[in-house]
């Protein structure tokens, strides 16, 4: 008996295997379809224009302090207000047009609906992550790094001890590069939150408008409601680029975080529910 079990044991852990092997191989092959020309294009649209345009608009006629000024006032308007949406764009509608192509209906010859949804949700955090990663770390590279070279801006420093101004500059203890990092990395978090949330959106309702729209109302009302009840610390939008209102404390973040992180949780709850009854 004791054979058995344990024979049955490594059957069970072969199994396992093969399906993670099964998964990752369709997650490479659905991340190399994904990266054609034409994709790529959109993602350098998505990424570069908007800082650019900004960064025209404030490289003249401003006084700036700090190098990091430039950075903090390149990242408002633009990219703020349209987060959501540029974050989206980079994935999302690939998976409408297979839902428009029927081709679920074939999906089940080569893998499981389930490890589909799987690998195009895990797909989608991987490009969403680095898309809104790169929306903000690749103009703080050329901001903190390669303007100051290049001399567009004209930064008049002030004497004595920097003072910091808006949220997240508490990691410039740790070194400009670190700050950099983190605080894009925290963009790229947040982008995967929206991206995912538009996607299982899409999965369970199959609306797309509803789907790619239903993420960019919540973060514009969330955005709305916080400012009329004098809440701006806590707005979507401010906790993810804080560069209009003054310095909060670093736990004030985590809470329209921790509220969009439940929403996601809950339809991804949903989305297994509904995968699983298709299969009873």
């Amino acid at each position: 008996m004791r054979v058995f079990n344990s024979d049955f044991g490594v059957i069970i852990e072969n199994l396992k295997w093969e399906l993670e092997q099964v998964i990752l191989h369709q997650i490479k092959k659905e991340l190399l379809r994904t990266m054609n020309w034409k994709q790529i294009i959109i993602w350098v649209i998505l990424i570069i224009p908007l800082p650019i345009i900004k960064f025209l608009m404030v490289d003249d006629g401003y006084i700036y302090n700090r190098q990091i000024e430039v950075f903090l006032r390149v990242n408002s308007d633009f990219v703020p207000l349209l987060f959501p949406l540029l974050i989206i764009a980079a994935y999302t509608p690939r998976f409408i047009g297979e839902q428009k192509n029927n081709f679920l209906l074939y999906v089940n010859s080569r893998i499981s609906l389930k490890d589909y949804f799987y690998v195009k949700l895990i797909v989608n955090i991987i490009i969403s992550f680095f898309i809104a990663f790169f929306c903000v770390f690749i103009p703080f590279l050329f901001i903190m790094y390669i303007e100051p070279n290049l001399n567009i801006v004209t930064i008049s420093p002030i004497k004595g001890n920097i003072i910091p101004i808006t949220t997240f500059e508490q990691f410039l203890t740790f070194g400009t590069f670190i700050y950099g990092l983190i605080y894009s990395s925290w963009v790229g978090i947040n982008g995967v939150l929206y991206a995912t949330f538009a996607l299982l959106l899409l999965m369970i309702s199959e609306k797309p408008l509803v789907s790619l729209t239903t993420p960019f109302i919540y973060y514009i009302f969330g955005n709305f409601l916080t400012q009329l009840l004098n809440y701006d610390k806590f707005s979507p939008g401010s906790t993810i680029f804080p560069f209009s209102i003054s310095i909060q404390p670093l736990w004030t973040v985590l809470v329209p975080f921790c509220v969009l992180l439940m929403i996601v949780l809950i339809l991804f709850y949903i989305l297994k529910r509904q995968v699983g009854a298709s299969y009873e």
